[in-house]
């Protein structure tokens, strides 16, 4: 399945910092591996925003969290997590009155069968901004219904599921950094190489875009065994996708994107943009991550209990208009 918005999608359904920062998680989106592929782009039209600090007094940081959760995270955000705890632990790292924008539509495609669905996204923005001022400049009016100074960090947590079974499946991180506050491009590759151990794969590029003069790029991927993937492993190249970083830097939110094969397990992406002014130092740093085979069997178990749940309610819904129905013919 993938998510419905304006970015590309195939298939049927469906950052790290150093030093005092925290690291997050990475995946990456390339070509779809094979039929069983799917794909998702998490900026869809249906989205509420939920004004700073709307639900504060709801939040107690650090957020109750389940100690089972295994595996790398994101910003403390670990795949697996329900939307609460997702939520809570986002908005505990990014403070109370980071603004919050939620998704009631994620897989590309899906067959509700009529029932509602809770929600199935979010993303939780944090920089420098003020309310917007429509007389004044309404096009400059962004994100959360604020103009938007500076944008220090993104995070959009997939959150999808059949009602009561919502979970975080594909985790975004971006981080945006000021001028006086960039960190070196060694400390960074060295900070999410301890993180994450030796990548798959590095890649990296001196061609000036906007404000950067390049990029580094480094992704993680194994197999649903955890083993890691490298050619001539046909998976390799099958798993090269996963989810994409995205580099979000204006007073949007930006999309997202992100694929997965049956095949395969975890895949991480870290991806530095470099200063156009110093290509040693990072100006933006963008990490994604998901676990690609677990995503297909949610996706799938997902679409199997809302095809389960649409049948209980036609059923009651004929049972009851059958017991209140007067025919005349």
């Amino acid at each position: 399945m993938a998510g419905e918005g304006g970015q590309a999608k195939a298939g049927w359904a469906g950052v790290a910092a150093i030093a005092v920062l925290a690291l997050a998680g990475c995946g990456d989106g390339g070509v779809a591996g094979s039929e069983d592929a799917r794909a998702a782009d998490a900026a869809g039209p249906d989205k509420a925003v939920a004004k700073a600090g709307e639900d504060a007094a709801t939040l107690r940081c650090p957020p109750k969290v389940r100690d089972d959760l295994a595996g790398p995270d994101v910003l403390g955000v670990r795949l697996g997590m329900t939307h609460a705890e997702a939520l809570g632990t986002v908005r505990c790292a990014l403070g109370e009155d980071a603004p919050v924008k939620s998704e009631v539509r994620w897989f590309d495609r899906l067959d509700t069968n009529g029932i509602e669905l809770g929600p199935q996204a979010f993303t939780v923005q944090q920089g420098e901004s003020k309310p917007c001022d429509y007389q004044r400049n309404w096009q400059g009016c962004g994100f959360g219904n604020r103009e938007w100074t500076h944008v220090d960090e993104v995070v959009t947590v997939a959150t999808p599921g059949a009602p009561g079974h919502e979970t975080a499946m594909v985790v975004w991180r971006s981080q945006n950094f000021r001028e006086g506050g960039m960190p070196a491009l060694q400390s960074v590759v060295d900070a999410l190489v301890a993180k994450y151990g030796e990548p798959q794969h590095v890649e990296q590029s001196d061609k000036r875009w906007s404000n950067t003069s390049g990029w580094h790029e480094l992704r993680w991927m194994r197999d649903r065994r955890g083993a890691p993937l490298a050619d001539p492993n046909p998976l390799y190249r099958q798993c090269w996708t996963g989810a994409q970083p995205v580099r979000r830097t204006k007073g949007g939110d930006g999309g997202t994107q992100v694929s997965w094969s049956d095949g395969c397990g975890l895949t991480i992406r870290a991806k530095a943009f470099l200063s156009g002014q110093n290509p040693g130092l990072v100006v933006d740093l963008n990490v994604a991550m998901v676990q690609q085979g677990d995503l297909y069997d949610h996706a799938e178990a997902t679409q199997a209990e809302l095809q389960q749940l649409g049948k209980v309610r036609r059923e009651a819904e004929v049972e009851r208009a059958g017991e209140a129905a007067d025919v005349r013919l």
